[in-house]
């Protein structure tokens, strides 16, 4: 979900800085910042004086400045990243729309009348935010109803709503949004980690309580979970959803939900975490969605076989992993819709860091949008995103990328040179379609793009025109990274 279609200009701009800003990497000239925002240099200057005025307003100047170095590239300086979300979360719960969408997800009685007088802004412009808002939900087939703006759609896409939209305004942090019955909700979710024996981390777990939360907070207020008839695949005549719902029942202490909401808890988690589900559990859901030849298993063959197809050169085979992943994600987007798996989006860069392999998977992408309905309510960065991810997990991304030699003409003893070619080798092994040969006759230097010495040997560069490196001995860890700005150099 992009919350930034929402915004007016002015959050917009001091949110993109801000964003740009927080980047661990202090490389962002005023430049390059104009360039991302498309937003002239006096105004980002403007912008990070407003930026750093809101830091005393939330008291939080003591741990984030924005700082300059080499009085040419910006940055925030700050004491621990908690103090980066901490403004965020401040930050966004003062925008009027954030606002709105808070109190509508949290159904406070609302009139337009008294939330503007409330924002200190007019009436007339709260209604427009209102109206922009709608405009927005209507994407993802919400709609607010009139006069009492409340939430009107298919009720597992509000509460997918309402699940993003808490890491985005909350980002995680400490609130009193869905506080109640916090011992049933976490008997609940431990329940759901030791049936599916998952293995995960403690910021899964939590997405995983906050949509226990959500789904008895909603079934409590009367709004249910009805089911679809292209659902009933996955849950008629299913053994293991079937143990699912004993166990639960049992387990869990006044647990009155009906079937259908029990239905949904099952499908949504393994939507969500089927990649992390125990090895034999794996096994289990694998089997009944081949037996029961499922919709999202009929999706993984079609996308197997479609990109077997375009990656014709470089033969690869689908482990359990892969297939898990392709079954997970598949089943997500018949579950909802227009909402993103996923909330890292980086498909730009990807662009950038491998062409080729985008474009093969773009070539995909399109045919399989073209000819099956089911991948157009799907967004394409997660198409793009999810796939990149799965495939470049089966075939190297790099493979068909121009091809890079790195020439070794050292004097170190055979097998530490022989040790720092594997080690150049493996930190840049999807990052570069490399090769590293050793100068031990003249015709590998010829076609090499860069050599590497220990020693500054001057009829290297007489004899051949290539970039040469000297690089140190004991290996430092700082040559990669020169290894890495000549091989962008001679990658273009």
């Amino acid at each position: 979900m992009d919350y930034k279609e929402i915004l007016d200009f002015e959050s917009r701009k001091l949110l993109g800085l801000f964003n740009l800003l927080k980047s661990t990497e202090n490389n962002n000239s005023l430049e390059k910042l104009s360039r991302e925002l498309n937003i002239n240099a006096k105004t980002i200057v403007r912008s990070m004086k407003k930026l750093n005025q809101l830091f005393k307003r939330y008291q939080l100047a003591d741990h984030l400045t924005i700082c300059s170095r080499a009085k040419k590239y910006f940055y925030i300086k700050r004491d621990k990243d908690i103090y980066l979300e901490l403004f965020l979360v401040q930050f966004l719960n003062d925008l009027p729309e954030v606002t709105f969408l808070k109190a509508i997800i949290e159904e406070e009685d609302i009139q337009a009348k008294q939330l503007a007088k409330h924002l200190l802004i007019s009436e007339s412009s709260m209604r427009r935010r209102v109206k922009k808002i709608n405009e927005w939900l209507k994407k993802f087939n919400i709609d607010l109803k009139r006069g009492t703006y409340q939430l009107m759609g298919e009720e597992e896409q509000i509460r997918a709503l309402i699940l993003h939209f808490y890491w985005f305004a909350y980002q995680g942090t400490d609130n009193k949004f869905l506080l109640f019955k916090k011992e049933k909700n976490q008997q609940l979710t431990d329940q759901l980690v030791l049936f599916f024996q998952m293995q995960i981390n403690d910021l899964q777990k939590e997405t995983i309580f906050r949509i226990v939360q959500i789904t008895i907070w909603r079934y409590q207020k009367g709004k249910k979970i009805l089911i679809k008839e292209e659902w009933k695949q996955y849950i008629e005549n299913s053994s293991i959803f079937f143990k699912f719902v004993k166990v639960i029942r049992k387990e869990v202490i006044d647990l009155d939900w009906d079937f259908e909401e029990l239905a949904y808890l099952y499908l949504i988690i393994q939507a969500s975490f089927l990649p992390y589900f125990g090895s034999s559990m794996q096994a289990y859901i694998i089997e009944e969605h081949y037996l029961k030849k499922t919709t999202c298993f009929l999706n993984t063959l079609i996308v197997t076989n479609k990109f077997r197809r375009v990656f014709w050169d470089k033969k690869f085979s689908h482990s359990k992993t892969s297939v898990v992943a392709f079954l997970g994600f598949h089943l997500y987007y018949e579950l909802i819709s227009g909402f993103l798996f996923e909330k890292n989006q980086s498909v730009k860069s990807l662009q950038t860091k491998y062409p080729n392999f985008m474009r093969k998977l773009d070539e995909g992408l399109f045919e399989l949008i073209k000819k099956h309905e089911i991948y157009q309510r799907i967004p394409n960065d997660a198409l793009w995103y999810r796939y990149f991810m799965i495939l470049s997990s089966l075939i190297s991304p790099v493979y068909n990328e121009k091809r890079l030699f790195v020439c070794l003409m050292t004097d170190l003893p055979l097998e530490k040179e022989t040790e720092l070619g594997q080690r150049i080798t493996d930190f840049f092994s999807n990052t570069f379609n490399l090769v590293v040969i050793y100068a031990r006759t003249s015709h590998s230097i010829a076609y090499a793009d860069i050599v590497l010495t220990t020693v500054f040997y001057q009829a290297l560069n007489h004899k051949y025109n290539k970039h040469v490196l000297i690089i140190e001995p004991d290996f430092s860890e700082t040559v990669f990274f020169q290894i890495e700005k000549l091989l962008k150099k001679v990658s273009n």
